[in-house]
């Protein structure tokens, strides 16, 4: 589980205005307190989106791919509209793989390992059958019982 948000986006110029693009700077903190940062084009999350509409229901709409134009006002909207989407995936439990690829962060795998133990303990209750002789016990059992019940 993390905390991620988009919280800026800047313009790349280029000396072609044509080849200009908006980068989305998202911004993700683990529970560990880890903080990450990436830069993604809008051609990025749609990718993402595309992987994941088949696999996932989130209720969160995906921004439309369409600008009529880059002012600031709809840029914002736009980036306004990915955090909502990121936000929604990330809530996804187990947290879906896509997103952890997209955002560039270390996979860690889950812990499946089966630990068992052996657990001791008597027939019948030591107190209550008189058959059990001090002598009888164990060094353990003896001193846990004397520690508890001061006999």
């Amino acid at each position: 589980m993390f905390r991620v948000w988009i919280g800026s986006w800047r313009q790349v110029v280029h000396p072609e205005p044509s080849k200009s693009y908006t980068v989305f700077v998202v911004e993700v903190t683990t529970l560990s307190g880890r903080y990450y940062m990436v830069e993604k084009r809008f051609s990025a999350f749609h990718a993402l989106n595309m992987k994941c509409k088949e696999i996932y229901i989130l209720e969160a709409e995906f921004p439309p791919k369409k600008l009529s134009n880059t002012s600031s006002k709809v840029l914002e909207a736009r980036r306004a509209g990915l955090e909502q989407y990121l936000q929604c995936l990330a809530s996804v439990e187990p947290t879906p793989r896509e997103l952890v690829e997209f955002l560039g962060l270390p996979v860690v795998e889950e812990q499946r390992d089966v630990v068992t133990s052996q657990v001791f303990g008597f027939r019948k209750d030591p107190f209550i059958d008189t058959e059990y002789e001090r002598e009888d016990l164990d060094m353990i059992t003896a001193v846990t019982l004397d520690t508890f019940y001061h006999l």
